[in-house]
C-alpha cells in the first residue's frame, strides 16, 4: 500500500473501509508476521501428526502428541503472559519466532538424516506450544497500540480472519506439501514461512506506550491477569461462556464418527466437514469487516453463544449431509462472531498494565476448552453416544447462555466503555 495512503494510529481516524486497519504500517507489519506464524504453524501440525503416525502406527501416541501440546498452556500460560507486560514486546515476538523456525529446521534435519523418533516430535510440539504461549499474548495486547480506539473492532476482525484462514489453508498447504516432497522437506518447507514473518517483526515499530509498565516483577505479579478477570463482570462472563459452550461443545472429535456411521459419506464427506465450520468462521470475519463496527456487542456476543449452541443440537440430529454442512457452518459463523467480540471486549477494559496477563489467561481457557472438551465429549459419546454427547452440550450451552442474558443485564447493554489505564 503506498505511503500516501497510510494513516496514523490517531483516535480521530475512523474506519471507512473493510481493511482499515492494514492502513497503518505497524499493525500492518504485524499482521503479515501473525498470517506466516499462523500458517506454518497449521502446515508443521499435519506433518509432525502424519509422521508419528508414520513411524509408530499407534493412535496412542497420536493422542499423547495432542497432549504434548496442550499441557504447556495450563503450566505455562500464566507465565507466558507476565513476560509481555514485563518485558521488550517486540523482542519476545522476535525470539518466539526465530524459536518456531529453530523447531522446524531440527524437525527437518532430523528426518532428512533418518535419526527422527517420535518423541522429537512431541518434543517439537511442546516446545512450540510453549513459544506460542508467550508469543499470542504478547501480539494481541498490541494491537490496542498499533490502532485507534475506533479500529478496534476491525482490527481484532482481521486478526481472527488469520486464524480462520490459517486453519482452512494451513492444512491443504501441509497435505500437499507431504505429497509433493519428503516428510524432512516438508518441515524445511514450512521454516520457509517464518522468513517474512522475522523480516516483517524487526521492521515493526512499537510504539512507547507499550514499554513495559515499570511495575516490579514478583509471584504475585502472575496472578496480575486472573485477578483482572474477576475484577470485571462483562470479561468474565464472555470467558466463562466460551470455555462452557465452547468445551462441553466441541464436535471436531466426534466428526469421524458422524461421517461414518450417522451420515455414511466417508473420507471424502468427513474432509467437508471438517472445512465447513472454517469456511462459516470466515463468513463471520468478512461480515464484521463489512460491517465494519458494532455498538451492542454484548447482545451479538449472546446472540452468536445461543446460535451456536442451537445450531450444535441441529447438527447431532441431522442425518442429511448437507443440511449437517449447513450447521457446522453456522457454528463456526457463530463462534468467529462471539470471539471477535470477546476480544474487542478485552481491548477495550483491560487496563494497560496487565494486558500481557490477561491475554494470557484469554489464551489458556480459549485453548483449554478445546482440551478439557475433547475429553468431556469423548467420555459422554461412550456413554450416551455422539449425538447424545453434543445434545447434551445444547442443552448446557442454551441454558447458560440464557441464564446470563437474564441475569446479567450489563452483558446484555455492553457496546464501548472506556477504560482508564
Amino acid at each position: 500500500m503506498a505511503d500516501s495512503e497510510e494513516i496514523t494510529a490517531s483516535p480521530e481516524a475512523a474506519p471507512t473501509r473493510p481493511w482499515a486497519s492494514l492502513a497503518i504500517r505497524d499493525f500492518r507489519l504485524m499482521w503479515i508476521a501473525s498470517v506466516c506464524n499462523a500458517v506454518a504453524i497449521q502446515v508443521r501440525n499435519v506433518a509432525g501428526l502424519y509422521q508419528v503416525y508414520e513411524i509408530s502406527g499407534s493412535a496412542f501416541q497420536l493422542g499423547l502428541t495432542g497432549v504434548a501440546q496442550g499441557v504447556p498452556i495450563f503450566v505455562f500460560g500464566l507465565f507466558g503472559g507476565t513476560l509481555a507486560d514485563f518485558f521488550d514486546r517486540k523482542k519476545l515476538i522476535l525470539l518466539t519466532t526465530l524459536g518456531n523456525l529453530l523447531v522446524a529446521v531440527s524437525l527437518g534435519v532430523l528426518t532428512l538424516t533418518g535419526m527422527i523418533e517420535v518423541w522429537h516430535i512431541q518434543a517439537g510440539t511442546a516446545i512450540t506450544s510453549a513459544l506460542n504461549i508467550v508469543l499470542n499474548p504478547t501480539r494481541m495486547s498490541l494491537i490496542s497500540y498499533l490502532v485507534p480506539r475506533t479500529h478496534i473492532t476491525n482490527a481484532v476482525s482481521l486478526n481472527s480472519a488469520i486464524s480462520q484462514g490459517s486453519h482452512f489453508i494451513g492444512p491443504m498447504l501441509g497435505g500437499l506439501s507431504l505429497a509433493w516432497m519428503s516428510t524432512g522437506n516438508a518441515y524445511l518447507f514450512n521454516a520457509l514461512f517464518y522468513l517474512p514473518a522475522v523480516y516483517a517483526i524487526v521492521a515493526l515499530a512499537i510504539p512507547a506506550s507499550a514499554s513495559p509498565s515499570g511495575e516490579k516483577l514478583a509471584l504475585a505479579s502472575l496472578l496480575g491477569g486472573v485477578k483482572f478477570l474477576f475484577s470485571e463482570p462483562v470479561v468474565l462472563a464472555m470467558v466463562l461462556l466460551d470455555f462452557v459452550i465452547v468445551g462441553v461443545g466441541y464436535y471436531r472429535p466426534l466428526l469421524p464418527i458422524f461421517a461414518k456411521d450417522i451420515l455414511f459419506v466417508g473420507p471424502a464427506g468427513f474432509g467437508m466437514l471438517s472445512s465447513a465450520p472454517a469456511v462459516g468462521g470466515m463468513i463471520g470475519t468478512v461480515t464484521l469487516l463489512v460491517i465494519r463496527d458494532v455498538k451492542s456487542k454484548g447482545m451479538l456476543a449472546l446472540w452468536s453463544f445461543l446460535a451456536y449452541a442451537l445450531a450444535l443440537g441441529a447438527f447431532a440430529v441431522s442425518a442429511n449431509f448437507w443440511l449437517s454442512l449447513g450447521f457446522l457452518g453456522v457454528m463456526g459463523t457463530a463462534n468467529s462472531l462471539q470471539a471477535v467480540m470477546r476480544q474487542t471486549s478485552f481491548h477495550l477494559l483491560t487496563p494497560q498494565q496487565v494486558r500481557g496477563r490477561a491475554f494470557a489467561v484469554f489464551h489458556m481457557f480459549s485453548q483449554g476448552a478445546n482440551s478439557v472438551g475433547a475429553t468431556e465429549v469423548g467420555f459422554m459419546a461412550a456413554l450416551i453416544g455422539a449425538p447424545g454427547s453434543l445434545l447434551f452440550g445444547c442443552a448446557v450451552g442454551t441454558l447458560l447462555t440464557l441464564g446470563y442474558w437474564i441475569g446479567m443485564p450489563r452483558l446484555r447493554k455492553f457496546s464501548a466503555e472506556i477504560v482508564t489505564p
